[in-house]
């Protein structure tokens, strides 16, 4: 009876293993938006769940947007990183459009259009890689108004700890 149940749980744990491997960058991406743009618009103001996150996102992109957060009166992230908006409205949800998956060096990147609001949108791209056999966010650029969130920018990050650091 031991010998079944151990061959079960071995063979379960396989098919969630590879359950994961066989979902695309596009489909984690979609996932990831669907959910995330869900509770952003929220009108229950409480943050992303972590565990959540942790599922979609790279853990150097969370704890480099962490170390950035921590920084008083810093300016590097003035919007939301994952969708660069201030707030989001859950009736804009029906326009997201997740598309065009490409291969990017060592990932994928795929082409986001989020709703805006009086029909209006927002083009981002998403950047993944593999990363515990899961495909994970690390990178977001907003192509509609060509920027990008310096979370990866060194020089950048020491000029905001100095300028806080300064005015405390």
């Amino acid at each position: 009876m031991k010998r079944i149940y151990l061959s079960v749980v071995m063979l379960l744990g396989g098919c969630s293993s590879a359950a994961n491997q066989d979902q695309s960058a596009q489909d984690a991406t979609e996932s990831f938006y669907k959910s995330y743009l869900s509770a952003f618009g929220s009108d229950e103001a409480r943050p992303y769940p972590v565990d959540e996150l942790r599922k979609y996102i790279s853990k150097d992109t969370i704890a480099r947007i962490d170390a950035i957060q921590e920084i008083s009166e810093q300016e590097l992230i003035e919007s939301d990183y994952f969708t660069y908006t201030q707030d989001y409205s859950r009736e804009w949800i029906p326009a997201l459009r997740v598309e065009n998956a490409r291969p990017f060096l060592n990932g994928e990147v795929v082409q986001v259009i989020e709703g805006a609001g009086d029909g209006r949108s927002i083009h981002i791209e998403v950047f993944l890689r593999r990363e515990d056999d899961a495909w994970k966010i690390y990178r977001v650029r907003d192509i509609t108004n060509n920027y990008e969130h310096p979370i990866f920018n060194a020089g950048a990050i020491a000029q905001a700890k100095v300028a806080a650091e300064s005015s405390l």
